[in-house]
C-alpha cells in the first residue's frame, strides 16, 4: 500500500481518468430526468445542468489520461491543466455540503439523504485526483521531480521529512480570526443549550425543533447538559485550525501519548481541512452576498420560516454563515501554508553501503 502512494505522480492521471467516466453516466442520468444523489439543493436544476458538468468532467478524464501519456506533451501546456483544474472546480463543487453531513452522521448515526452523501464523498475523491494529475502534469513537464516538486538529480534521492515550523505570522492571524469568527457561533447555541433566549428565541423552542426533526438520544443528551453538538464540532474545527499553524500540529505533542513525538501523517489533518475550506468558505462567502447583505440593505424580504423569521432570524442565519465564511477562507489558508511546509523534500542518497546515511531519516509521504 505505501508502494502505491509513492508512486501517486504514474497512477493519479488514470485514476481521475475512470472516476470521470463514472461521474459523467451519473451526470447522463441527471439529465435523462433522476434526481436521485443531486447534491446541490434545488434538484430541479438538475436536468439543465447535467450536461455541462457531465461535458467538463469528461474533458477533464480526458486530459488527465494524456497528461500521463505522450499527447499530452505535445498539447499546449495550458490546455491539460486548465481542464484538470477546472474538473477539480466542477468535482469540489459536488462536496458542498459534505461536513455538514459528516457531522450529522456522527452525531445522529444517520444523514438525511444517502444517495447524496455518496456523491459528496465521491466528488471528494474525484477533486483530490484531479488536483493530484494537475500537480503531477506541472512539474513533470517543469522538469521537477514528480514527488516533491523540486529540481534535483534523478538518481539516488531519498524522501526526507521537511522541518518542523510554526506558519509566518499572517497565516497565523488569520486562523486566530477564523478562530474568533465562531465566537457569537458558539455563545448563541451555547446559550439555547443552558435553556437561555438569543435573538429573542427562548432554548426550549429549538430543542423542540430538535425533536421534531429527529434529532438522536445523544444529541438531546447534551443539550440537556449544555452542550450543543454543533458547538463541539466548531470547537474540533478551532483545535484543527490551530493544529494547522503551530508545530504541534507536525509532531505530536507531549499532551498526546503514546504518539508524543511521532511526526503527524500529512493527510490527517489536510483531508478534512480541505474539506472545510471547500464547503463552509464558498457557503459562508455566498450567503453573506446573496443572503445577509440583501436583506440589511433592504433589497430582500426577511425570513419567515418557524424560528428563523424576522430581525431575530436574520441574526441567527449571520452568526452561523458569518462564522462560517470566515473560518472557511482561514481554514484554506491555513491549509496551503501546512501542505507547503510539511511537504517531504528529496534528498541525495549516500552512494550504497556508505554507513553515514543520508542526513535525515527517511520518510514515505503519500
Amino acid at each position: 500500500m505505501e508502494t502505491i502512494f509513492r508512486r501517486w505522480p504514474a497512477w493519479a492521471g488514470y485514476a481521475a481518468g475512470a472516476w470521470a467516466v463514472g461521474a459523467a453516466a451519473l451526470a447522463l442520468y441527471w439529465a435523462a430526468g433522476g434526481t436521485a444523489g443531486y447534491p446541490l439543493r434545488d434538484v430541479r436544476d438538475a436536468h439543465a445542468a447535467a450536461w455541462p458538468i457531465g461535458a467538463v468532467l469528461l474533458a477533464g478524464g480526458i486530459m488527465a489520461v494524456a497528461s500521463v501519456r505522450d499527447v499530452g506533451r505535445l498539447l499546449p501546456r495550458a490546455w491539460p491543466l486548465a481542464g484538470l483544474w477546472a474538473a477539480c472546480a466542477v468535482a469540489g463543487a459536488g462536496t458542498f455540503g459534505i461536513v455538514m453531513s459528516a457531522l450529522q452522521l456522527v452525531f445522529t448515526g444517520a444523514v438525511d439523504d444517502w444517495p447524496v452523501f455518496g456523491v459528496e464523498a465521491s466528488c471528494a475523491v474525484g477533486a483530490a485526483l484531479f488536483a493530484g494529475a494537475a500537480a503531477a502534469f506541472r512539474r513533470r513537464t517543469e522538469g521537477a521531480c514528480a514527488r516533491c516538486g523540486r529540481v534535483h538529480a534523478a538518481i539516488g534521492a531519498a524522501k526526507v521529512p521537511a522541518p518542523v515550523t510554526d506558519a509566518p505570522r499572517g497565516v497565523r492571524r488569520a486562523a486566530y480570526a477564523g478562530a474568533l469568527a465562531f465566537v457569537p457561533y458558539m455563545a448563541m447555541k451555547t446559550t439555547w443549550a443552558f435553556g437561555g433566549t438569543f435573538a429573542g428565541i427562548p432554548g426550549d423552542e429549538v430543542v423542540a425543533e430538535f425533536r421534531r426533526n429527529g434529532a438522536s438520544g445523544l444529541v438531546l443528551t447534551l443539550e440537556r447538559y449544555g452542550l450543543d453538538f454543533t458547538t463541539l464540532s466548531a470547537l474540533a474545527g478551532i483545535f484543527l485550525l490551530l493544529g494547522l499553524t503551530h508545530r504541534w500540529g507536525q509532531v505530536f505533542p507531549r499532551w498526546a501519548p503514546p504518539l508524543t513525538g511521532r511526526r503527524v501523517p500529512r493527510w490527517l489533518p489536510l483531508v478534512p481541512a480541505w474539506l472545510g475550506a471547500a464547503t463552509l468558505g464558498p457557503y459562508g462567502v455566498v450567503g453573506t452576498l446573496a443572503y445577509l447583505l440583501p436583506i440589511a440593505a433592504g433589497v430582500r424580504d426577511l425570513p419567515h420560516d418557524g424560528l428563523m423569521s424576522g430581525w431575530s432570524g436574520w441574526t441567527v442565519a449571520a452568526c452561523g454563515i458569518g462564522a462560517f465564511g470566515v473560518y472557511g477562507i482561514a481554514l484554506g489558508i491555513a491549509a496551503l501554508s501546512y501542505q507547503r511546509r510539511t511537504r517531504p523534500r528529496c534528498a541525495a542518497a549516500p552512494p550504497p553501503g556508505d554507513a553515514a546515511g543520508p542526513a535525515a531519516p527517511p520518510e514515505v509521504s503519500p
